[in-house]
């Protein structure tokens, strides 16, 4: 079974956003997005297994990508389209030998070193952030790496580039036009008080639809 493709808009849904996460990703969807990954550090196992099932059957209906955050085992758990983790969750290795081939798995990277240890582990999309200032969803202490690094990645692997970090929609098109193949916009969709308008607009940057 061929992987599914990583492209265009991406967002992160997570319950301590406040609001009814299930609404809020169908409105997303409506709005363009392709990418939904669920990322919950609050809940128990069974709840988040229970909220993943139905983000899942969400994403299934509109045929959009979903990952879980952090987690080999709940990805496995619900069949999700794949697993996002970051420098300090499971390893890459763990990802591959508890997940099925067909299965995606993302990286968090902050610098090369760990963008080229991605490489080295054959990951399916890179993403690289924080590209600029963010505070959303602990990423205070990341470094900001700016457009550069999305450019020089691009030099040295066709690896799906996600970029994510203070994008808005002053500075998205650079980042698209720097060689991001997707974009991960959080704060400025699930907290606009229309997500589906907003992440349209985001949509509208990419031609994929044309």
């Amino acid at each position: 079974m061929k992987k599914k493709s990583i492209n265009g808009l991406y967002t992160i849904i997570d319950p301590e956003q406040g609001s009814n996460i299930f609404e809020l990703t169908e409105k997303v969807i409506l709005g363009g997005v392709k990418i939904v990954q669920y990322r919950d550090k609050i809940n128990t196992i069974a709840k988040k297994i229970i909220n993943a099932n139905k983000i899942k059957n969400i994403c299934e209906r509109y045929n959009v990508l979903f990952i879980i955050n952090d987690s080999a085992d709940l990805a496995k758990e619900v069949d999700s389209d794949g697993v996002h983790i970051g420098q300090n969750d499971d390893t890459i290795e763990y990802c591959k030998k508890t997940l099925s081939n067909e299965k995606i798995i993302g990286t968090s990277n902050n610098n090369m070193d760990e963008i080229s240890q991605s490489i080295k582990g054959k990951v399916d999309y890179l993403a690289i952030g924080k590209v600029f200032e963010t505070s959303t969803m602990g990423k205070e202490d990341r470094n900001i790496v700016g457009l550069e690094l999305i450019i020089d990645t691009k030099k040295i692997t066709d690896i799906p580039i996600v970029a994510i970090g203070g994008i808005n929609k002053n500075n998205a098109n650079k980042v698209i036009t720097s060689g991001a193949d997707s974009i991960c916009v959080v704060s400025e969709i699930t907290k606009s008080s229309n997500p589906e308008l907003e992440a349209n607009s985001f949509r509208r940057l990419f031609n994929y639809e044309k």
